[in-house]
């Protein structure tokens, strides 16, 4: 990021990834709120529409996707993407992501291209993406926007002394046992070596 960005207003975007992982477990969801809440924040409306099709299912994902969805009022009103012009590019970053594989269903990976195609044009803020989902963050940083996984942003958050070892490993544990990450040590997420799930920021 340059200086200029890093002077601009953060505002964040959350794809349907991270918010699954946060309602794993409602304290860690709470935490994140509380670290994210003295900042702008935008809930896409697609991401809402991924979430209840998620929740049709019979899943854990489908569980943690009606409990997601009723952890959403922190987030604002969902925001639909602008037509033509968002949608447009959103279409075309969502083959990006797909990279000449076919999509599975015309949805897939649609959430995440929308909140690129709606943070990459964000003029007066510094955009910030939460999301789980690798090729998500990948796709997020190409576009100049940076991207943090919920573990990244645990180790920010401990480094910023918004967060004790003993909730992170705490968190850690849940989310290790939910399958949603490897189990990482307090040291890992004290220095941040988290391998792929760190990457890309």
């Amino acid at each position: 990021m340059t200086d200029a960005s890093r002077a601009k207003p953060a505002i964040w975007f959350l794809d349907t990834s991270a918010l699954i992982t946060l309602a794993v477990h409602p304290p860690l969801q709470s935490a994140v709120g509380a670290a994210l809440s003295r900042h702008h924040r935008i809930l896409a409306t697609a991401i809402v529409n991924e979430l209840n099709d998620l929740a049709k299912g019979r899943d854990d994902t489908a569980r943690w996707a009606k409990i997601a969805l009723g952890q959403l009022a922190w987030l604002g009103e969902p925001v639909p993407i602008d037509v033509p012009t968002g949608t447009q590019l959103a279409r075309r970053l969502q083959q990006e992501v797909a990279d000449e594989r076919p999509l599975r269903h015309r949805l897939e990976h649609y959430g995440e291209a929308v909140i690129v195609a709606m943070a990459c044009r964000a003029q007066r803020l510094a955009p910030y993406l939460l999301a789980d989902d690798f090729g998500a963050r990948a796709l997020a940083i190409r576009n100049n926007i940076t991207s943090l996984s919920v573990h990244r942003l645990l180790h920010t958050m401990i480094t910023a002394g918004d967060l004790c070892d003993t909730d992170a490993a705490e968190f850690a544990a849940v989310l290790h046992k939910a399958g949603r990450a490897p189990d990482f040590t307090i040291e890992e997420l004290r220095t941040g070596r988290l391998g792929r799930i760190g990457r890309p920021h």
